[in-house]
Protein backbone atom coordinates (compact mmCIF):
# COMPACT_ATOMS: atom_id res chain seq x y z
CA UNK A 1 0.00 0.00 0.00
CA UNK A 2 1.21 3.47 -0.84
CA UNK A 3 -1.73 5.68 0.09
CA UNK A 4 -1.71 9.41 -0.39
CA UNK A 5 -1.49 10.97 3.07
CA UNK A 6 -3.63 13.86 4.26
CA UNK A 7 -1.94 17.22 3.72
CA UNK A 8 -1.62 18.00 7.42
CA UNK A 9 -2.58 16.21 10.59
CA UNK A 10 -5.34 18.32 12.08
CA UNK A 11 -4.60 17.81 15.76
CA UNK A 12 -0.85 18.40 15.90
CA UNK A 13 1.81 17.09 18.28
CA UNK A 14 2.16 20.00 20.70
CA UNK A 15 1.86 19.85 24.47
CA UNK A 16 -1.86 20.56 24.16
CA UNK A 17 -2.19 17.73 21.65
CA UNK A 18 -0.44 15.37 24.05
CA UNK A 19 -2.73 16.49 26.88
CA UNK A 20 -5.74 15.82 24.66
CA UNK A 21 -4.56 12.28 23.97
CA UNK A 22 -4.20 11.72 27.70
CA UNK A 23 -7.83 12.72 28.22
CA UNK A 24 -8.89 10.49 25.31
CA UNK A 25 -7.03 7.58 26.88
CA UNK A 26 -8.90 7.94 30.16
CA UNK A 27 -12.30 8.46 28.52
CA UNK A 28 -12.12 5.70 25.91
CA UNK A 29 -10.07 3.24 27.96
CA UNK A 30 -13.14 1.28 29.18
CA UNK A 31 -14.47 0.40 25.71
CA UNK A 32 -10.98 -0.41 24.40
CA UNK A 33 -10.11 -2.59 27.38
CA UNK A 34 -13.42 -4.43 27.03
CA UNK A 35 -12.57 -5.18 23.40
CA UNK A 36 -9.07 -6.38 24.27
CA UNK A 37 -10.48 -8.50 27.09
CA UNK A 38 -12.71 -10.22 24.54
CA UNK A 39 -9.51 -11.18 22.73
CA UNK A 40 -7.97 -12.36 25.97
CA UNK A 41 -6.53 -15.83 25.93
CA UNK A 42 -6.26 -15.45 22.13
CA UNK A 43 -9.03 -18.01 21.78
CA UNK A 44 -11.98 -15.68 21.14
CA UNK A 45 -13.60 -14.46 19.07
CA UNK A 46 -13.97 -17.28 16.59
CA UNK A 47 -10.94 -17.70 14.39
CA UNK A 48 -8.18 -16.52 16.74
CA UNK A 49 -5.92 -19.40 17.58
CA UNK A 50 -2.40 -20.30 18.58
CA UNK A 51 -0.20 -18.84 21.31
CA UNK A 52 -0.77 -15.33 22.70
CA UNK A 53 0.71 -12.56 20.54
CA UNK A 54 4.44 -12.03 20.82
CA UNK A 55 4.59 -8.86 18.71
CA UNK A 56 1.94 -6.12 18.75
CA UNK A 57 2.07 -2.98 16.60
CA UNK A 58 0.32 0.12 17.97
CA UNK A 59 -0.31 2.34 14.95
CA UNK A 60 -0.58 6.08 15.53
CA UNK A 61 0.62 5.54 19.09
CA UNK A 62 1.01 9.23 19.99
CA UNK A 63 2.77 9.65 23.35
CA UNK A 64 2.20 5.98 24.25
CA UNK A 65 -1.10 5.72 26.12
CA UNK A 66 -2.51 3.01 23.86
CA UNK A 67 0.88 1.28 23.76
CA UNK A 68 0.85 0.93 27.56
CA UNK A 69 -2.74 -0.37 27.40
CA UNK A 70 -1.75 -3.03 24.86
CA UNK A 71 1.25 -4.09 26.92
CA UNK A 72 -1.07 -4.53 29.91
CA UNK A 73 -3.58 -6.53 27.86
CA UNK A 74 -0.94 -8.82 26.32
CA UNK A 75 1.70 -9.47 29.00
CA UNK A 76 3.74 -11.83 26.82
CA UNK A 77 4.10 -9.35 23.96
CA UNK A 78 6.62 -6.80 22.83
CA UNK A 79 4.54 -3.76 21.80
CA UNK A 80 5.98 -1.41 19.18
CA UNK A 81 4.36 2.01 18.92
CA UNK A 82 4.61 3.72 15.53
CA UNK A 83 3.81 7.37 14.92
CA UNK A 84 4.66 9.93 12.25
CA UNK A 85 5.53 12.51 14.94
CA UNK A 86 9.14 12.49 16.22
CA UNK A 87 7.94 14.60 19.16
CA UNK A 88 5.38 12.01 20.22
CA UNK A 89 7.83 9.14 19.72
CA UNK A 90 10.41 10.94 21.87
CA UNK A 91 7.82 11.56 24.59
CA UNK A 92 6.68 7.94 24.53
CA UNK A 93 10.24 6.63 24.59
CA UNK A 94 11.07 8.85 27.55
CA UNK A 95 8.24 7.33 29.58
CA UNK A 96 10.26 4.12 29.92
CA UNK A 97 7.30 1.78 29.44
CA UNK A 98 8.16 -1.86 30.06
CA UNK A 99 8.02 -4.15 26.98
CA UNK A 100 7.34 -1.15 24.74
CA UNK A 101 9.46 0.25 21.93
CA UNK A 102 8.74 3.18 19.66
CA UNK A 103 9.57 4.16 16.09
CA UNK A 104 8.84 7.04 13.74
CA UNK A 105 6.94 5.76 10.73
CA UNK A 106 4.13 6.38 8.24
CA UNK A 107 1.39 3.88 9.05
CA UNK A 108 -0.41 4.61 5.78
CA UNK A 109 2.40 2.83 3.93
CA UNK A 110 3.43 -0.80 3.98
CA UNK A 111 5.54 -2.64 4.89
CA UNK A 112 5.09 -1.48 8.47
CA UNK A 113 8.14 -1.31 10.75
CA UNK A 114 8.82 -4.65 12.49
CA UNK A 115 6.15 -6.52 10.52
CA UNK A 116 4.95 -9.24 10.31
CA UNK A 117 3.12 -8.92 13.62
CA UNK A 118 0.68 -11.01 15.63
CA UNK A 119 -1.62 -8.05 16.26
CA UNK A 120 -1.96 -4.64 14.60
CA UNK A 121 -4.00 -2.08 16.54
CA UNK A 122 -5.30 1.40 15.74
CA UNK A 123 -7.76 3.71 17.51
CA UNK A 124 -8.91 7.13 16.24
CA UNK A 125 -6.46 6.66 13.37
CA UNK A 126 -8.46 5.87 10.22
CA UNK A 127 -10.34 9.12 10.91
CA UNK A 128 -7.26 10.91 9.59
CA UNK A 129 -6.33 8.61 6.70
CA UNK A 130 -7.66 8.37 3.16
CA UNK A 131 -8.90 5.06 1.77
CA UNK A 132 -9.75 3.46 5.14
CA UNK A 133 -11.02 0.19 3.68
CA UNK A 134 -7.89 -0.36 1.61
CA UNK A 135 -5.77 0.65 4.58
CA UNK A 136 -7.27 -1.97 6.90
CA UNK A 137 -6.89 -4.62 4.20
CA UNK A 138 -3.24 -3.65 3.74
CA UNK A 139 -2.61 -3.85 7.49
CA UNK A 140 -4.01 -7.39 7.46
CA UNK A 141 -1.29 -8.22 4.96
CA UNK A 142 1.25 -7.29 7.64
CA UNK A 143 0.09 -10.09 9.94
CA UNK A 144 1.60 -13.44 10.69
CA UNK A 145 -0.78 -16.36 10.01
CA UNK A 146 -3.36 -16.43 12.79
CA UNK A 147 -2.84 -12.76 13.65
CA UNK A 148 -5.42 -9.98 13.88
CA UNK A 149 -6.00 -6.34 12.96
CA UNK A 150 -8.04 -4.51 15.63
CA UNK A 151 -9.47 -1.07 14.88
CA UNK A 152 -11.74 1.29 16.83
CA UNK A 153 -13.18 4.33 15.08
CA UNK A 154 -16.09 6.73 15.72
CA UNK A 155 -19.19 5.87 13.73
CA UNK A 156 -21.41 8.64 15.08
CA UNK A 157 -21.66 10.99 18.04
CA UNK A 158 -25.11 11.67 19.50
CA UNK A 159 -25.80 14.96 21.26
CA UNK A 160 -28.43 17.68 21.31
CA UNK A 161 -26.11 20.13 23.07
CA UNK A 162 -25.72 23.17 20.77
CA UNK A 163 -22.06 23.84 21.65
CA UNK A 164 -21.07 20.22 21.16
CA UNK A 165 -23.02 19.93 17.92
CA UNK A 166 -21.42 23.07 16.53
CA UNK A 167 -17.95 21.94 17.55
CA UNK A 168 -18.49 18.62 15.76
CA UNK A 169 -19.60 20.42 12.59
CA UNK A 170 -16.40 22.47 12.60
CA UNK A 171 -14.22 19.47 13.43
CA UNK A 172 -15.75 17.46 10.59
CA UNK A 173 -14.91 20.28 8.15
CA UNK A 174 -11.29 20.47 9.31
CA UNK A 175 -10.78 16.69 9.17
CA UNK A 176 -12.40 16.51 5.73
CA UNK A 177 -10.10 19.26 4.48
CA UNK A 178 -7.18 16.93 5.28
CA UNK A 179 -8.74 13.99 3.44
CA UNK A 180 -10.27 12.24 6.47
CA UNK A 181 -13.75 11.48 7.81
CA UNK A 182 -14.69 12.28 11.41
CA UNK A 183 -17.21 9.40 11.36
CA UNK A 184 -15.12 6.89 9.42
CA UNK A 185 -16.59 4.00 11.42
CA UNK A 186 -19.59 3.93 9.08
CA UNK A 187 -17.24 2.94 6.25
CA UNK A 188 -16.19 -0.16 8.18
CA UNK A 189 -19.68 -1.55 8.82
CA UNK A 190 -19.73 -3.57 5.59
CA UNK A 191 -15.96 -3.98 5.26
CA UNK A 192 -15.07 -6.86 2.94
CA UNK A 193 -12.11 -8.96 4.10
CA UNK A 194 -9.27 -9.50 1.65
CA UNK A 195 -8.03 -12.88 0.43
CA UNK A 196 -6.98 -15.14 3.27
CA UNK A 197 -8.62 -12.99 5.94
CA UNK A 198 -11.87 -13.08 7.92
CA UNK A 199 -13.81 -10.58 10.01
CA UNK A 200 -14.46 -12.24 13.36
CA UNK A 201 -15.87 -9.27 15.27
CA UNK A 202 -17.93 -6.32 14.04
CA UNK A 203 -19.83 -4.22 16.59
CA UNK A 204 -21.00 -0.80 17.75
CA UNK A 205 -19.60 0.05 21.20
CA UNK A 206 -21.56 3.00 22.68
CA UNK A 207 -19.95 5.12 25.37
CA UNK A 208 -21.59 7.82 27.49
CA UNK A 209 -19.09 10.62 28.13
CA UNK A 210 -19.33 13.16 30.91
CA UNK A 211 -20.02 16.64 29.54
CA UNK A 212 -16.91 18.07 31.18
CA UNK A 213 -14.67 15.43 29.60
CA UNK A 214 -16.14 16.11 26.16
CA UNK A 215 -15.74 19.86 26.66
CA UNK A 216 -12.10 19.35 27.68
CA UNK A 217 -11.30 17.28 24.60
CA UNK A 218 -13.13 19.68 22.30
CA UNK A 219 -11.52 22.77 23.83
CA UNK A 220 -8.02 21.32 23.47
CA UNK A 221 -8.73 20.45 19.83
CA UNK A 222 -10.29 23.79 18.97
CA UNK A 223 -7.37 25.57 20.60
CA UNK A 224 -5.07 23.79 18.14
CA UNK A 225 -6.95 24.31 14.86
CA UNK A 226 -9.35 27.15 15.71
CA UNK A 227 -7.60 29.53 13.29
CA UNK A 228 -7.48 27.09 10.39
CA UNK A 229 -8.32 28.79 7.07
CA UNK A 230 -11.01 26.22 6.24
CA UNK A 231 -13.16 27.57 9.09
CA UNK A 232 -13.61 30.82 7.21
CA UNK A 233 -15.93 28.91 4.87
CA UNK A 234 -18.07 27.33 7.61
CA UNK A 235 -17.99 29.73 10.58
CA UNK A 236 -18.64 33.42 11.06
CA UNK A 237 -15.90 35.78 12.22
CA UNK A 238 -15.12 35.23 15.88
CA UNK A 239 -17.42 32.20 16.19
CA UNK A 240 -14.64 29.67 16.84
CA UNK A 241 -13.07 31.85 19.54
CA UNK A 242 -16.43 32.33 21.28
CA UNK A 243 -17.13 28.60 21.11
CA UNK A 244 -13.69 27.86 22.55
CA UNK A 245 -14.44 30.12 25.52
CA UNK A 246 -17.73 28.37 26.23
CA UNK A 247 -16.14 24.92 26.00
CA UNK A 248 -13.37 25.92 28.40
CA UNK A 249 -15.97 27.16 30.86
CA UNK A 250 -17.60 23.72 30.84
CA UNK A 251 -14.54 21.56 31.55
CA UNK A 252 -15.79 20.76 35.07
CA UNK A 253 -19.39 20.10 34.01
CA UNK A 254 -20.41 16.86 35.81
CA UNK A 255 -23.52 16.24 33.70
CA UNK A 256 -24.04 12.86 32.02
CA UNK A 257 -26.45 11.83 29.30
CA UNK A 258 -25.38 14.84 27.21
CA UNK A 259 -23.16 13.18 24.61
CA UNK A 260 -22.59 9.59 23.49
CA UNK A 261 -19.93 8.22 21.18
CA UNK A 262 -20.62 5.14 19.06
CA UNK A 263 -17.31 3.41 18.36
CA UNK A 264 -17.12 0.89 15.53
CA UNK A 265 -14.91 -2.02 16.64
CA UNK A 266 -13.64 -4.45 14.01
CA UNK A 267 -11.34 -7.46 14.29
CA UNK A 268 -9.98 -8.95 11.07
CA UNK A 269 -7.83 -12.08 11.23
CA UNK A 270 -5.42 -13.68 8.81
CA UNK A 271 -6.12 -17.35 8.47
CA UNK A 272 -3.42 -19.72 9.66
Amino acid sequence: MDATCPRRYAFGDTGAASERLGVLASVFGPTSRALLADLGGWGAPGDLSGPPPGLVLDLGCGPGHTTAMLAEAFPAALVVGIDASPAFVAEATGAGLRRCRFAVGDVSRTPLPCAPADLVYGRFLLVHLPNPRATVTAWAGELRPGGAVVVEEPERIDTDDPDFRRYLELAAAVVADRGGDLYVGHELVDLTPGPGTSIVLQRDAPLEVRAGSAATIFALNLGIWGHDPVLAHVASAGEAAALLGRLRDRRDDPATGVIRWHMRQVVMTRRA
